[in-house]
């Protein structure tokens, strides 16, 4: 009696025992699976450089073991989700081509964080715009579009000098507004130093940047802006004005030709 309960006593723990070591094997396999179970990462289909947005044809997929995946990379779970909460964003640091794409790594386009290029459409350039009236900055946001006007000396027929104002381009997007101190000899204003200065930074073509910076030259910085409503992208010709054309609003003739852009450009 004594040796079957002993031998009870030995059956029983050599299954609590088994089972002990089954469950240490299985917790041990499950561990392994999550560490080292493939998922899908958004990585770097080429050598992306530092300062560059981001697009589609820069991303691929690539399983990744759990343990492999760094912080702050993006899991696949639906692709089109997490491809659009990436494209856009511009590099801080250079990626290599099979690298993972990592949150720490991206910034969204911003003027104190990315510098203007990721914010300019295709074909436009980035243009600085000075202005001395500081009170127009209460109207104009990064976003909006504007005209820009200019005040010229021009000779009349009996040879004597008047002003003259004209619209010399339209339908102009704003990418940044900002004031900034005047350093001597800056501009063509000849403003004295440590003035403050209204700052438009602008998508231009480039002829556009010629002709505004011509204006800007020719008229001695006496250059204005108006502000457009949102959705008016209408480019029409506007003559100009002369002080007697205030009075008889008699057409001028702008001293160069006026712009020729289309609407919407």
């Amino acid at each position: 009696m004594l040796q079957n309960k002993k031998l009870m006593q030995l059956l029983i723990s050599a299954v609590l025992a088994l089972a002990f070591v089954n469950f240490y094997l299985k917790a041990k396999e499950t561990n392994i699976e999550s560490e080292y179970g493939l998922i899908d990462v958004i990585s770097a289909a080429r050598d992306i450089p530092p300062h560059t947005q981001i697009t589609a044809s820069h991303l691929t997929t690539k399983k990744v073991p759990m343990k492999f995946v760094e912080p702050g990379a993006f899991r696949v779970k639906i692709p089109d989700q997490v491809m659009n909460r990436i494209v856009g964003k511009v590099t801080v640091a250079a990626i290599s081509s099979g690298a993972q794409i990592v949150a720490s790594n991206l910034n969204d386009p911003s003027m104190d964080k990315t510098g203007v290029a990721p914010l300019l459409p295709p074909g436009k350039r980035g243009y600085l715009l000075r202005l001395g009236n500081l009170d127009v900055a209460e109207l104009i946001l990064p976003g909006n579009y504007i005209d820009i006007l200019a005040t010229f000396t021009v000779r009349q027929k009996d040879n004597s000098n008047s002003k003259a104002t004209y619209t010399i381009l339209q339908n102009i997007l704003v990418v940044g507004v900002g004031r900034e101190l005047r350093k001597p000899d800056q501009d063509v204003t000849s403003r004295k130093e440590g003035a403050e200065s209204l700052v438009l930074t602008l998508a231009l073509l480039p002829a556009e940047a010629e002709r505004l910076a011509l204006a800007q030259s020719e008229s001695q910085g006496e250059i204005s802006v108006t502000v457009r409503s949102h959705g008016d992208n209408d480019v029409s010709a506007v003559s100009g004005v002369t002080p007697s054309g205030l009075i008889n609003s008699s057409p001028v003739t702008p001293p160069f030709p006026p712009g020729t852009k289309t609407a919407g450009h």
